[in-house]
């Protein structure tokens, strides 16, 4: 009994943390040198919610081409601990402590294929959600195109 017991909880766990990440998709043009569009690009983004704020991105061309990387939203964790006292006497100490997390709407990164590089610039809808709640933003291809995207 005790062993199912632990194969159960064991299961759960690995049934919870498989569940800790989000895959988005997103769309784009790329857009050639002289402003035509040329072909669409989706773009898969996937966040782990216990990660350092990295993304794992796959931006795929219609042409069949795709670029693979990081993006990076920058985050800033502070940390305050206070001591105080009720009355005059050291009985009577306490502490207290707060941390907070503040998200750079912002999220950068660069994205690689065979031949090409993409280098791309997103601003997030709530950056606390990541790239689930949206966001836009635009890619640069080392060859010249951009590609405006929409998550």
């Amino acid at each position: 009994m005790k062993t199912i017991f632990k194969i159960g909880v064991c299961v759960a766990a690995v049934a919870v943390l498989a569940g800790c990440q989000s895959t988005t998709t997103g769309q784009g043009r790329v857009v050639s040198k002289d402003g035509k569009n040329a072909q669409s690009v989706t773009f898969q983004v996937t966040e782990e919610f216990l990660d350092d704020g990295a993304a794992s991105a796959v931006a795929t061309l219609s042409s069949g081409e795709f670029f693979t990387g990081k993006l990076v939203t920058e985050k800033k964790q502070t940390e305050s601990v206070e001591d105080g006292f009720f009355y005059d006497d050291d009985d009577d100490d306490f502490f207290s402590s707060s941390s907070s997390t503040t998200y750079n709407s912002r999220a950068k990164g660069v994205l690689f294929s065979a031949a090409r590089s993409m280098q791309c610039q997103i601003t997030l809808s709530n950056p606390s959600s990541g790239f689930s709640d949206g966001g836009v933003g635009e890619c640069k291809i080392s060859t010249g195109e951009t590609v405006p995207v929409q998550f």
